[in-house]
């Protein structure tokens, strides 16, 4: 993969993890905050799809920077699934309150 395209693709999965836990913060209402945390989970599998081709593209590659990208998009991710259990745990605890 060239480096350019290596580098949009790791900044769009990046962007969408930005995004996604964004989004999981401000959603509001039951419905909406469940229906946000499912698009969350759902785009957080697409990420690591996206990684494990990031994997396979960077493999017995010299680019450093490739690589470190590489190591950026699984800490988003890590960053990401953090921001959706905190979603979630916020989330349970506002639906045990209103009970």
């Amino acid at each position: 993969m060239k480096r350019s395209g290596f580098g949009l693709l790791v900044l769009a999965v990046y962007g969408l993890s930005l995004a996604m836990s964004g989004g999981v913060a401000l959603a509001g209402g039951d419905g909406h905050v469940r229906e946000t945390i499912k698009h969350a989970k759902e785009g957080i599998q697409h990420e690591k799809e996206a990684i494990k081709h990031l994997e396979e593209a960077v493999k017995g590659a010299s680019d450093a920077h490739a690589k470190e990208a590489l190591e950026h998009a699984k800490e988003a991710v890590k960053h990401a699934e953090e921001s959706l259990a905190h979603a979630e745990q916020a989330a349970e605890k506002k639906k045990a309150k209103g009970k």
